[in-house]
């Protein structure tokens, strides 16, 4: 069972609090109902520096556990910590009196525990010391106020979310759902998080935001030369790779290249590029009507049967197959 912990705070976001609690709910339901799971999947706590919060709204919100007596859960999430169109003042204010929550934060991240803010929230975490200039998202009605706030952070409000393993960001406070499912995909499965949506009548919103939803590359490494490939890997994931030239550009030979990018990734240049055309046709599958055919020239292969064979060989399942069990039409 995984533990998850919700940070409640003094002019939260309610919608985002209840939102939570009802799409893990939802998905504990379904795990036992329609995949005939013996135990619930998740276990929900909420967690503070007070036994009771206001939220901006002036809603009350209780039942929430001292954050320095509550046992370390596995996922700790950040809702909004305050309106989007907060003041600079405000904010930072709200920020000076939560500063005891940055000990907590870190010990536990120290300790393994998954961290993922969303809107405001991504202030908290910033304002922790424990991001150190790796991208966070936002509400884009507060981007230039991140940027103020924060201005050695990478905040990049175009995305709607962010995974860097350890740390996940998400956009604003109605991203909170996709964060939920995002996090019942990564940490239990594809199928449960497609179930849940469609029993909270849920679009799912992956698609390009997302860090390939399930295949997660370790972008939190300091080797640069590595980080550029994987960002040009990602970005360019339909052209083909061309190892000789990008090594030339870095002065280094393809076998430094290949030796530096499996040290840090575990994977070589190929494989990396194979998981994330594998993992945009599944997004493909999931969410569009476009042929399969359509879908392996899009990313990248011209070869139809050989990207089958690499699709059946790391699902398991042939793309036909994966779009019948997995596809957003299909009903529960």
């Amino acid at each position: 069972m995984l533990k998850v912990a919700i940070l409640v705070t003094d002019r939260c976001q309610a919608s985002s609090i209840h939102t939570l609690l009802d799409v893990f709910i939802a998905a504990n339901y379904v795990a036992k109902t329609f995949m005939g799971l013996q135990k619930s999947p998740f276990n929900l706590q909420l967690v503070g520096l007070k036994k009771k919060a206001t939220a901006y709204n002036q809603s009350a919100i209780d039942n929430v556990q001292s954050i320095q007596q509550a046992a370390q859960p596995d996922v700790l999430i950040i809702p909004g910590a305050f309106e989007a169109t907060i003041d600079k003042e405000s904010a930072q204010k709200f920020l000076e009196q939560y500063v005891n929550i940055n000990l907590s934060l870190n010990a536990w991240h120290q300790k393994g525990v998954l961290l993922a803010s969303a809107c405001t929230g991504n202030f908290l975490l910033a304002n922790s010391g424990l991001v150190k200039g790796r991208a966070l998202t936002c509400h884009w009605a507060s981007s230039l106020l991140a940027h103020t706030l924060f201005p050695h952070e990478a905040f990049q409000s175009h995305q709607l979310i962010i995974d860097h393993g350890d740390i996940i960001s998400v956009g604003g406070a109605s991203a909170i759902a996709q964060l939920a499912l995002y996090l019942i995909a990564r940490e239990h499965s594809r199928e449960l998080a497609l179930m849940t949506a469609k029993m909270m009548l849920i679009e799912l919103n992956f698609e390009e935001q997302s860090r390939f939803a399930i295949f997660k590359p370790n972008l939190s490494h300091s080797d640069n030369v590595v980080l550029t490939l994987q960002e040009k890997l990602e970005q360019e994931f339909a052209c083909p790779l061309d190892l000789k030239q990008f090594s030339s550009e870095q002065a280094l030979s393809e076998k430094q290249i290949v030796r530096r990018f499996k040290k840090e990734t575990n994977e070589t240049p190929l494989s990396y590029l194979q998981k994330i055309r594998v993992e945009k046709a599944k997004l493909s599958l999931e969410a569009g009507t476009q042929s399969l055919s359509q879908i392996i020239w899009g990313v990248g292969y011209e070869d139809v049967t050989s990207f089958r064979r690499l699709f059946k060989r790391m699902t398991g399942l042939t793309m036909q197959e994966y779009r019948d069990r997995f596809s957003m039409k299909m009903a529960l």
